[in-house]
C-alpha cells in the first residue's frame, strides 16, 4: 500500500511530473479527463474470495443493484470481476467466469455509463464486449495483442495494469529495492510503443 508519505517524496522528486498534461479520451461518449475532472471508478466482485468486502456481490441482482447505487453516487465507469487477484483464492475458468459476467451485463443495459471488465482471459473478453462491456481492466501480460484487437474491433478502451508475471493469478515477487516510477514507465512505455508502431 502507497502511504502519503511515500507519495509525499514522490511529488518531491519528481515536481515536473505533477504539471504533467495526460490526453483525454472518450469511451463510447463519456469524455475522461484528467485536466478538468477526476474520474470514479466503481468496484463489483463477484467472488467470495474478494478482500474489497464492500464490493462483493453474490448474486446476480446484488450486482445489477449495487450498479445502479455506484451509478447514482457518481461513478464514471462501473468494474465487474469475477477472479479475486488474492494468492489464495480459487482460480475461476472461462466458463464459470461467464456464467457470473454475462448476466449481469445483460442486467446492465440501461446503465448511463461504461461497464468495465477486469480479466486476463481472451475469450472472457471477447464475451463481455459482446454483451455489452465498453472497457477490458487488463490484468495481464500475455496475448495483449490479442485484447488490443477486441478493443479495436468493438472501439473500445483498455485498461492496462502494471503486472510482475503472466497476470494477477501468476505475480512474480515484486522488486521494491529501488525505485519502482522509472521501471514502470518502461514497462508501459514499451507496450505504448508497440502499439503505437502497428497504428492501435
Amino acid at each position: 500500500m502507497l502511504s502519503l508519505e511515500y507519495i509525499r517524496e514522490l511529488a518531491r522528486r519528481y515536481p515536473e511530473a505533477l504539471s504533467a498534461k495526460v490526453r483525454e479520451f472518450e469511451v463510447r461518449g463519456r469524455v475522461v479527463s484528467c485536466r478538468t475532472r477526476k474520474s470514479i471508478m466503481g468496484v463489483i466482485n463477484l467472488s467470495p474470495d474478494s478482500w474489497y468486502r464492500e464490493s462483493v456481490c453474490l448474486t446476480t441482482d446484488m450486482a445489477i443493484r449495487r450498479a445502479r447505487v455506484l451509478q447514482e453516487q457518481g461513478a464514471d465507469i462501473v468494474d465487474i470481476g469475477a477472479e479475486s487477484t488474492l494468492a489464495q483464492a480459487a482460480r475461476v475458468d472461462d466458463a464459470l467466469q461467464n456464467s457470473k459476467l454475462l448476466p449481469v451485463l445483460e442486467g446492465l443495459k440501461g446503465l448511463h455509463i461504461p461497464i468495465s471488465v477486469e480479466t486476463y482471459n481472451v475469450s472472457v473478453a471477447r464475451k463481455c464486449l459482446e454483451a455489452g462491456a465498453r472497457i477490458i481492466n487488463l490484468t495481464g501480460t500475455e496475448n495483449t495483442g490479442e485484447f488490443y484487437r477486441l478493443a479495436r474491433d468493438f472501439d473500445a478502451a483498455v485498461i492496462i495494469c502494471f503486472v510482475q508475471g503472466k497476470n494477477v493469478r501468476q505475480a512474480e515477487d515484486f522488486d521494491l529495492g529501488r525505485d519502482p516510477v522509472g521501471f514502470m514507465h518502461e514497462y508501459f512505455r514499451a507496450r505504448f510503443n508497440r502499439r503505437k508502431r502497428r497504428g492501435w
